[in-house]
């Protein structure tokens, strides 16, 4: 049997993850794992913590990873909007194949929900959905009301009864979607305008405005064409537990909290080493078959290097994983 995975966007209410683990869990859908993709604001950040700590304590979940997104507040540009529709695509292409995959939007801000939603429709799941709980109970699953209060008190607070009337408790609310990626290779090739799509597939780009009446792709079908463009050439998806080697020395934690941001963001990344230090300027090249050397300051004055081994098996798959984990140094960087 598969195992199942959630991913959700996480705001500064951890309960909306506790209420949906338990909420599948009724339905017979308990996750194995849990994906948090999450923005670094500090109430957010605070909320992932406590959910780090919390599922594996008291809900046996030992997979629990946090995805920073690199954004203080809301996604408020189209860059930012493409970046993350690219690592949520990512992340469901990745897990899509090995996994039952939930998809959570009830938490975080409303443009991360869209923007996982669409991806879902492009890259399918087993389900999408949301959660709805009565207003009076809201409140208490926001971080602000779970600080001071003992450990008995805030799991009380993450797992409202299930039982009474489904206006007095939690409800897991599926959401319709059509998921198309067997039909990705002609919508990816369309975009690319490389060749006419099916009648059916064009009349729906240009609906969505990815194609204009003529069949040529917009401004707005273009980015799409890239993000499928970087998404379906990344290297799949690591089937072993990553492993961190990294030396003792004064920044050694400071760099593997690095190192497991980063493997929860390319989770094709097999293991991470710790090499000597350099002068230079921060950056990513690939050392084929399947390596990537990383170069960052992580705020520092040092250049630190990092060699990454990664699942590619083509060269085309390597320069992918290049240009995807620069992306996420360079805004790690600022």
């Amino acid at each position: 049997m598969a195992r199942k995975l959630l991913i959700a966007t996480l705001g500064t209410s951890p309960a909306v993850i506790t209420e949906a683990v338990d909420l599948l869990d009724e339905q017979g859908d308990r996750p194995d794992g849990v994906l948090l993709l999450h923005t670094e604001d500090p109430d957010v950040k605070e909320s992932c913590e406590l959910l780090q700590a919390h599922l594996p304590r008291h809900c046996g979940i030992q997979w629990v990873t946090p995805i920073p997104i690199g954004s203080y507040g809301d996604i408020d540009s189209t860059a930012a909007a493409v970046e993350f529709m690219e690592l949520a695509c990512a992340q469901l292409r990745a897990y899509r194949d090995e996994y039952r995959v939930f998809v959570n939007i009830a938490g975080g801000r409303k443009t991360m929900s869209a923007l996982l939603a669409l991806a879902v429709q492009f890259y399918g799941a087993a389900r999408l959905f949301h959660i709805w709980v009565p207003p009076w109970l809201e409140s208490e699953g926001e971080i602000t009301a779970l600080r001071d209060l003992t450990e008995e008190e805030i799991t009380r607070r993450l797992h409202p009864s299930l039982k009474g009337s489904p206006s007095d408790r939690p409800q897991l609310v599926d959401l319709p979607f059509i998921a198309l990626f067997p039909m990705l290779p002609d919508i990816h090739r369309a975009l690319r305008g490389e060749s006419p799509a099916p009648w059916e597939i064009r009349q729906a780009l240009i609906h969505a405005g990815l194609l204009n009446p003529h069949g040529t792709p917009t401004s707005m079908g273009q980015q799409v064409a890239t993000i499928l463009d970087n998404v379906e050439t990344l290297p799949p998806v690591c089937q072993v537990e990553p492993q961190i080697h990294i030396p003792r020395h004064h920044y050694q934690d400071r760099l593997r909290r690095f190192a497991r941001d980063l493997i929860a963001y390319a989770p094709f990344i097999v293991e991470i080493h710790g090499e000597e230090w350099r002068k230079g300027e921060p950056g990513v090249r690939a050392q084929p078959p399947n390596e990537l050397i990383a170069e960052v300051r992580l705020h520092t004055d040092i250049l630190f290097r990092l060699r990454l081994v990664t699942t590619a098996t083509t060269p085309g798959q390597l320069e992918a994983a290049r240009r995807y984990v620069e992306r996420y140094i360079r805004r790690r960087e600022g």
